[in-house]
């Protein structure tokens, strides 16, 4: 790791500790839950640990997906809807590879239905995923998560949901020009992440931190 990511880590870490130890006899005074909590297959986080990585993961996903909205309107503007699907096609994924360079981490999108079949989620996520959904079915608040994986990483996750902007390449396929359908559908032959409404779980955030 470089001196740059390490000085990124060791910033967020040692800030969130001073705010952690402060609140820590707060928090286990609350309860007597043990610091790993298990759903399913997925070992999830919980206290002081789990809080710095909620707080790590958050910055990251924010930082790509800050980049990624940014590019994304601004083909728009300059194409309208197909030029915006030609550009997450071929500069989505190099673009999200640089960002998990930067922050030494791997960072990823995700679903269970997929427009790219380059992001189809690990067993891992699709337990994840199948989590946020029956948690969202049953109309709870969905919040970002940290979870150990099989090599003992750390993984932050967070749900993507769908806005009114989403629906013009997710959306139902007959408010689609025909241009546009045409297009995701020669660009990703095994699309299924059309027909969605707005305030719909779209997929997830899986950002996994390296070993420090």
């Amino acid at each position: 790791m470089s001196i740059r990511q390490s000085t990124f880590l060791m910033r967020h870490l040692l800030s969130i500790a001073i705010v952690s130890v402060s609140g820590l006899v707060a928090w286990n005074g609350c309860s007597n839950a043990p610091e790993q909590s298990r759903r399913a297959n997925v070992q999830y986080l919980k206290g002081t640990d789990g809080v710095t990585y909620l707080k790590i993961g958050k910055e990251v996903a924010d930082s790509v997906g800050g980049v990624l909205k940014r590019n994304l309107m601004k083909a728009m503007e300059e194409g309208g809807a197909v030029h915006a699907v030609e550009f997450c096609n071929a500069q989505a994924m190099p673009l999200t590879a640089s960002f998990s360079k930067k922050y030494n981490t791997e960072v990823k999108r995700t679903s269970d239905r997929l427009r790219n079949p380059g992001n189809a989620p690990d067993d891992m996520e699709v337990q994840v995923i199948a989590d946020y959904r029956k948690d969202h079915s049953e109309g709870k608040k969905l919040s970002a998560k940290v979870a150990i994986d099989a090599q003992g990483r750390k993984v932050f996750y967070a749900p993507i949901i769908t806005s009114g902007q989403c629906m013009v390449c997710h959306g139902a396929e007959g408010d689609m020009t025909e241009d546009l359908r045409g297009r995701i559908n020669a660009l990703y032959p095994t699309d299924n992440a059309k027909g969605f409404n707005i305030d719909e779980l779209r997929g997830i955030w899986s950002i996994t931190f390296k070993t420090i």
